[in-house]
């Protein structure tokens, strides 16, 4: 174990198979965290690689591979119940589907050469959208891609701009090659559902 890297265990809470938290080195918050990509550059591959490990790779015999989500919340109305940075890894809950973008919606104004920001829509959430990296398809080719700094700055940029009171960030990776659709959500505009 690197005493200057990420660190994962089990949350307490019990609701789905796999419920974990990543945190980094020290103790930023998740403002601190998401703002600094020094501190989260190594953390995401981390979490990526262990959600895959728990619900992909190496489940038990009698466990479907089911997936997982990656979750950061920011503020009250998001459920963050702790000050310090973390990141949730989750086996994808089947009841809650991630939000779909809007058919045949235009990219926002927000989105520069790089970052394209679609407006998608959810049952849990009162404003949310989805970010990828042009040329990008899946999840695996956009989270390892040299570009997903400038993404995640532009993703910190626009929720706090649209969803000041908080917010949650969500990416899916399902049990397929390429780990499913490339896309990192926005949620926020108001109190949140746990877990989306």
């Amino acid at each position: 174990m690197d005493p200057d890297g990420p660190l994962a265990f089990r949350n307490r809470l019990t609701w789905l198979r796999v419920m974990a938290l990543v945190v980094p080195p020290g103790h930023p918050s998740q403002e601190q965290f998401w703002g600094d990509r020094e501190l989260y550059a190594p953390l995401v591959p981390y979490a990526l690689a262990l959600g895959r490990e728990l619900t992909i790779d190496n489940v038990p015999d009698d466990v479907t591979p089911e997936g997982f989500r990656a979750i950061s919340n920011f503020g009250r109305i998001a459920h963050q119940s702790q000050d310090h940075a973390h990141v949730h890894v989750i086996a994808r809950p089947d009841y809650e589907p991630m939000p779909e973008v809007v058919e045949g919606a235009a990219p926002l104004g927000t989105s520069s050469g790089d970052v394209v920001v679609e407006p998608a829509e959810v049952l849990s959430a009162p404003w949310s959208v989805r970010l990828t990296l042009s040329g990008t398809a899946t999840q695996e080719e956009m989270w390892k891609d040299e570009r997903i700094p400038d993404l995640v700055d532009a993703a910190v940029l626009l929720a706090e701009d649209e969803s000041p009171e908080g917010f949650r960030f969500a990416a899916e990776f399902l049990p397929e090659q390429g780990m499913g659709p490339a896309g990192l959500y926005i949620l926020g505009g108001g109190q949140l559902d746990l877990y989306a």
